[in-house]
């Protein structure tokens, strides 16, 4: 980022006096004492993050809030900024709108001439802030992973140089059903709350429709689960569906029973909300096509147990 330097670059190609006289005149800005952006322009949200770790000095990076949004992996810019820097930095200074903390493991990369933590410190530090509920890990996680910001792998290398980190064993946990190719918060529910509970056939995750139409962009076309041996797809639908996700879906699923196949599908309202409904459902559709085990009832109350249906079959 060319257009933010420090005084000591500015003297590399300017007299002292010619960067007063540029400061002076308007022509450049002065952001920070020492830093400078060199046009008239309202600074940028990255030039204003920029000039902070320059004014802070060797050592200083972007991170937490800001670190996730040079990943673009928020949906805003955040307006106080926050550094981190090695535990072994003694400056007094202060910046305004600038919050710094010192971190004992420090990564640094560049993200547009900026530095900043590692993705996957980033996420794993988002992830350790107050106020989250484990949704939002899973969802930053699927998002980070699909976005191709990091891998499991790397998240899961990661944790390891955090043992205390405040969401260390849950996150243990996510990762592992991240690295089953889980895409999306709700199918990590489904596993969690339907498949596993109570004991269903477990499902391949992400799996390849062999033999059937490519996507229009020519990739191959996949189900969020399937059960081979059965012939059963079943997808899990987020909240937000565009108009063309819906019209490619239903022709997937159209694709899919002319081989005599079943496709089931669920939202997030029965994943999470009537996980045990949603078991029974899959159970039935399971045992219809050869299954011969049954379900197992996850509690007192589950509806797995009380079924008239799976009753009178195992009977």
């Amino acid at each position: 980022m060319r257009d933010v330097i420090t005084r000591q670059h500015a003297l590399a190609d300017h007299s002292p006096a010619a960067v007063r006289h540029l400061l002076r005149t308007g022509r450049w800005q002065r952001l920070h004492p020492g830093v400078y952006l060199t046009h008239t322009s309202t600074p940028t949200w990255r030039q204003r993050l920029m000039a902070a770790t320059l004014a802070r000095g060797d050592g200083a990076v972007a991170s937490l809030e800001c670190a996730l949004s040079l990943w673009n992996l928020a949906d805003r810019e955040p307006q106080i900024l926050t550094l981190a820097e090695p535990a072994n930095t003694h400056r007094r200074t202060t910046l305004p709108g600038v919050r710094v903390r010192r971190r004992r493991r420090l990564t640094r990369v560049r993200r547009y001439g900026i530095p900043v933590t590692s993705a996957a410190q980033t996420v794993l530090d988002v992830l350790a802030m107050p106020g989250r509920t484990p949704d939002d890990d899973v969802a930053l996680i699927t998002r980070a992973v699909s976005r191709r910001k990091v891998t499991v792998a790397e998240l899961r290398a990661e944790l390891a140089h955090h043992p205390r980190h405040p969401r260390a064993g849950a996150l243990s946990e996510i990762l592992i059903a991240a690295a089953e190719g889980l895409g999306s918060v709700a199918e990590v529910r489904y596993v969690e709350r339907v498949e596993r509970p109570h004991g269903l056939p477990t499902m391949e995750r992400q799996a390849p429709m062999d033999g059937l139409q490519a996507q229009a962009d020519g990739r191959s076309r996949t189900l969020d689960f399937r059960d081979r041996e059965r012939g059963i797809g079943l997808e899990i639908d987020g909240d937000l569906w565009h108009r063309e996700r819906q019209v490619r879906d239903r022709g997937r699923d159209r694709e899919f029973a002319g081989r005599g196949e079943v496709s089931l599908r669920a939202g997030w309202i029965e994943v999470v909300e009537r996980p045990c409904e949603l078991a029974v459902d899959v159970a039935l559709v399971q045992i219809a096509r050869g299954w011969t085990g049954r379900p197992s009832a996850c509690g007192p109350d589950c509806a797995v147990g009380r079924d008239t249906r799976l009753r009178q079959l195992s009977a």
